[in-house]
């Protein structure tokens, strides 16, 4: 099944959510699926309500059964609701996320049928404007998955994610992953996610992610990246930190954009755009474009685009047209 880049993702589901359709998202693990589905949730002010499909049995799926007392003195036994849904009277728009769909047994697969494809399932009617989405691992990422039935398949659209560089920048830059890993990822795509079945630790966005929150509090550099993303990537990234560190001063770069030296060689390159577009503002971006406008027209398209991705505002300004019109035949 051809793949789809995160970007690409959001609009589908939000065009699946208004058709009241089904999203279920397939991808590898660490490559963003759930981060995504919050992000949409969030575009669309929806409640979100989490619901982990590995750890339901088939009848938690419908409820926890619970014995009544009936007026006449008899007894029946009546669902209870899941916790994990939401109340059938709320008003607002909700999304039922169904997580780890692909690992749990079909028999817990299957009972999501009605669910999603009525909103119900017993006496339970999720609110009117539900919107489900689902995601999990395939069988190709080893992850213990069970095959889907082919009922649920179609209740569902099926995309499958794949990492993208410019989109996981597009939101590092935004969620202060140190400037260093994406300076790294930019030289080196091919590691932000080099998913290894047979290893432990393996290069992906997540585990990038946790790289970055980890560096501040390592005692060895070393294991404590490779514990995350391997020893292979882990070796390159520390190699590339170092000349990370050799990077022209960026304050020097802002105070004296004209005659600040611009470095040659292309690992040292990728890490200026990285360090640049950590540091990119309203106030410097003039200055920042003087002196990417030194650079070869590959790295300036990395400032730029990067810069924008941090604040989009910096479009409406003069330098960011002046730049566009002299390098109109360039691709953001």
């Amino acid at each position: 099944m051809r793949t789809i880049r995160p970007s690409q993702l959001k609009p589908e589901l939000k065009a699946n959510a208004l058709a009241g359709i089904s999203s279920m998202i397939w991808g590898a693990p660490g490559e963003g699926k759930s981060e995504i589905v919050y992000e949409v949730a969030q575009e669309m002010n929806a409640k979100l309500f989490e619901v982990r499909a590995n750890l339901f049995d088939p009848v938690d799926v419908r409820g926890g059964l619970k014995v009544v007392e009936q007026k006449d003195g008899t007894y029946r036994t009546r669902y209870g609701v899941p916790e994990d849904y939401p109340d059938s009277n709320y008003q607002g728009t909700v999304i039922i996320f169904i997580d780890e769909l692909s690992t749990a047994p079909k028999a817990t697969q299957n009972s999501f049928l009605q669910l999603l494809t009525t909103g119900k399932i017993g006496t339970y009617q999720a609110p009117p404007n539900t919107i489900f989405i689902a995601a999990g691992n395939r069988a190709t990422d080893r992850a213990a998955v069970h095959e889907m039935p082919t009922p649920v398949k179609n209740r569902f659209s099926h995309f499958t994610l794949e990492a993208n560089i410019d989109d996981w920048v597009a939101w590092a830059v935004n969620a202060d992953i140190d400037p260093s890993i994406v300076s790294f990822l930019r030289y080196r795509p091919q590691l932000l996610s080099d998913v290894d079945a047979t290893q432990n630790a393996f290069p992906t966005p997540r585990a990038w992610d946790y790289v970055s929150r980890k560096l501040p509090f390592m005692s060895d550099e070393f294991y404590g990246v490779s514990s995350l993303v391997g020893d292979g990537a882990a070796g390159e990234y520390i190699a590339f930190k170092q000349i990370y560190q050799d990077v022209p001063d960026i304050d020097a770069i802002i105070d004296k954009p004209t005659t600040t030296k611009v470095p040659s060689g292309t690992s040292v390159l990728y890490a200026v755009c990285g360090a640049l577009t950590s540091r990119v503002d309203a106030t410097n971006f003039d200055s920042i474009m003087k002196y990417t406008k030194r650079m070869p027209p590959e790295y300036q398209v990395i400032v730029v685009r990067d810069s924008l991705a941090k604040d989009r505002n910096l479009m409406t300004t003069d330098t960011f047209t002046k730049w566009t019109q002299e390098n109109a035949e360039v691709l953001l």
